[in-house]
């Protein structure tokens, strides 16, 4: 009785937050005053009303469409593209991309050739349950989503899982961006196109879902460092799953990417306490993880060399 009052409250508050912001969002047929006649997210589950796929706002026709429109396409959800708010969200991710040094960060245009490498890895792990939603805003549907999902006990959805709700709804990532995994919902949020960080999210996905506890467990990662434990988890899952699966090129990328993340995220979390903490904690930490990789790789480069004249002797 009481779940089910709350559920009615929440979801009539998010109702509120929705047709006050921009419109319809995530809902279908026609808002009273935001004139929509559709879903926000044009690929729900693959397929046009007859039964076609749909290639959505896919900016690469060539192969985006042939590629997503078959096996887990039903797993990604996209926002449609709204110039003034993608354009403010990416000014807003300023300090993430100098912190990783790289303009795709909170850029909030996420790539099909993105999108495919998180689908690829969430079916080769068959985390078919997992949903991406790629630069979209959809708090009702992330609060049913929540409701829905028996991975997680009611204790924790209805504290820690409300809460993390709360904190998506009003601090939209359409605006101010960074990418993660919410276990409470069970979904991959998208705002920057490097597929390095969408693989560290859906890594996150596979940890929790491995997990015979999976809601202590997330509740317990989202306390103050103690967070970082699933971040190295997932990072090394990533690297690992590279090497396996991926190119030398995307190895390399991936490192020049969560080394400095990793650690920027720390130091914004120890420094978080501070004035300005978190921002200058994460600024520190990226530079020191971004030395820590060329150190690394510098290293790495001169064992490589001496085998190489080893090898010629």
């Amino acid at each position: 009785m009481i779940s089910a009052k709350l559920n009615q409250v929440l979801l009539g508050l998010g109702a509120a937050v929705l047709l006050a912001s921009s419109g319809c969002h995530g809902l279908s047929h026609r808002s009273a005053g935001g004139g929509c006649d559709r879903p926000v997210c044009d690929v729900v589950d693959g397929h046009s009303d007859g039964g076609e796929p749909l290639c959505d706002e896919l900016n690469d026709q060539t192969d985006g469409c042939d590629s997503l429109a078959g096996w887990n396409s039903h797993q990604i959800v996209r926002g449609r593209p709204n110039r003034f708010l993608d354009e403010f969200g990416s000014a807003f991710g300023v300090v993430n991309k100098l912190a990783l040094w790289d303009r795709r960060a909170d850029n909030h245009q996420i790539s099909p050739q993105t999108e495919r490498e998180i689908l690829s890895y969430l079916r080769r792990n068959q985390l078919d349950s997992v949903l991406v939603r790629s630069n979209q805003y959809d708090p009702l549907g992330e609060w049913q989503r929540m409701v829905d999902n028996k991975r997680i006990a009611a204790p924790w959805k209805y504290t820690v899982g409300t809460y993390d709700w709360l904190r998506y709804t009003l601090a939209p990532g359409r605006l101010v961006g960074g990418d993660w995994y919410s276990p409470f919902t069970d979904t991959v949020h998208l705002y920057s196109d490097i597929p390095s960080i969408g693989l560290a999210k859906a890594a996150y996905a596979k940890d929790v879902h491995s997990r015979s506890l999976p809601g202590t467990y997330a509740a317990g990662q989202g306390a103050p460092l103690l967070g970082m434990w699933h971040e190295s988890l997932a990072n090394k899952e990533v690297l690992n799953y590279l090497k396996q699966s991926g190119s030398p090129a995307k190895l390399k990328e991936a490192e020049r990417i969560l080394y400095p993340d990793f650690a920027g995220a720390l130091g914004a979390q120890v420094l978080g306490f501070l004035p300005y903490g978190s921002i200058y904690g994460r600024a520190a930490g990226a530079l020191t993880g971004h030395a820590y990789r060329g150190i690394t790789q510098a290293g790495s480069t001169v064992q490589t060399a001496r085998s190489d004249t080893t090898l010629t002797r």
